[in-house]
């Protein structure tokens, strides 16, 4: 993961570099994310994309923004993702084009609250994330700016650090022996996605 990290910062250096010869590109996009098409028990996403064209028809730069995901048993979770995007576009002249995104990133989970109790405490870390998509972009008339619509898969990973203390049994009406016990709990979310977008 650490690698990751790494290669995230040193794309961020790459694009302010870049950013000065080649042209910007922008995307935003809404997105329900759901276990699947009947769209029960949906999340959403907030993203926003910044980049540079490589060539007409890919662009690459930092994808980021806010997730909420339902997981059962445990609520809501949200995430803020930091991601590497490349995005390609088939015919980018065109009014209406098939284009293809796929982002490589971390998220973040200190949005979700810790629970601290007397001697229970549950601390979230985030994870490794992967979202490909597909989808078509439609361009306004006489105009570079365009919307989208595009479906894909949203794969999230996170972990959560439970650690639970035991009482000393040197105190009144307790029988077992004093320590600290920690369990770290994985999960791994596999989620459709339908994504409404607006960029330039």
């Amino acid at each position: 993961m650490k690698r990751l990290s790494i290669a995230i910062l040193a794309l961020l250096g790459y694009l302010t570099v870049d950013a000065q010869t080649k042209k910007y590109t922008n995307h935003n996009e809404f997105s329900v994310i759901t276990y699947g098409p009947a769209f029960l028990e949906s999340g959403f996403g907030l993203h926003t994309f910044h980049g540079v064209q490589l060539h007409e028809n890919i662009a690459l730069g930092l994808n980021t923004g806010v997730d909420r995901y339902p997981v059962n048993n445990e609520g809501s979770k949200w995430f803020l993702p930091l991601s590497a995007r490349v995005n390609y576009v088939e015919f980018p002249d065109r009014k209406r084009s098939f284009f293809a995104g796929l982002d490589l990133g971390y998220s973040f989970a200190f949005l979700n609250k810790n629970l601290v109790e007397s001697n229970l405490k549950y601390e979230y870390q985030g994870g490794l994330l992967v979202n490909p998509q597909l989808g078509w972009r439609f361009k306004f008339k006489n105009s570079a700016k365009y919307w989208s619509l595009a479906t894909g898969y949203r794969y999230q990973h996170y972990s959560r650090k439970d650690t639970y203390t035991r009482p000393s049994a040197n105190l009144p009406h307790t029988s077992i022996g004093y320590g600290i016990t920690q369990m770290d709990k994985k999960y791994d979310l596999h989620r459709f996605t339908l994504q409404v977008g607006f960029g330039f």
